[in-house]
């Protein structure tokens, strides 16, 4: 089979400029590294197979869909937690041993709280808050209006401090 130069430039192209948000999107999802890695590469392999069918001013929108529907699809019996990495705290020299402690114990707060924000809701906070994306990109990206963001920022901000506060 022979393969079209313009098809293979056009992949390329949609691969580096989108991979990372869709990886990182189902992450926020999910959790777990290995299966957004997973989903994202069969979201670009379903692309390619797409591709002469394919709407290529649609494709980012049209990846952002595939992956959510495969998350929800994997998932769709099994409760979901994210699970984060700890970032090891370095101990420097001027800090207590109990900042470091208390720092580690808020830490921990946070993420328990942030796992605990609704799928949808959680993704779109992270977008926003870990990748700086506009409320803009991220309303194109998931096919939803800019209000429904601002909503979904306004609960996972409302449901953030509620917990965090709560045990302070």
């Amino acid at each position: 089979m022979h393969l079209d130069n313009d098809d293979k430039q056009w992949f390329a192209s949609i691969f580096d400029q989108h991979y990372e948000h869709i990886r990182n999107y189902v992450y926020y999802l999910s959790g777990d590294i290995t299966l957004s890695e997973d989903l994202s590469q069969d979201a670009f392999l379903q692309i390619w197979e797409e591709r002469k069918s394919l709407n290529r001013a649609t494709a980012r929108s049209y990846l952002f869909t595939i992956v959510r529907h495969n998350y929800f699809k994997h998932y769709r019996r099994k409760a979901v937690k994210i699970n984060f990495i700890n970032a090891q705290i370095r101990e420097e020299e001027n800090e207590s041993p109990e900042f470091i402690l208390e720092l580690k114990e808020f830490d921990h707060l946070l993420q328990r709280a942030i796992a605990k924000i609704p799928d949808k809701t959680r993704a779109i906070f992270l977008m926003s808050r870990i990748d700086s994306m506009s409320y803009a990109n991220i309303a194109h990206d998931l096919n939803i209006s800019q209000k429904t963001v601002e909503k979904h920022i306004t609960k996972a901000l409302k449901l953030l401090k509620k917990k965090v506060n709560r045990k302070l």
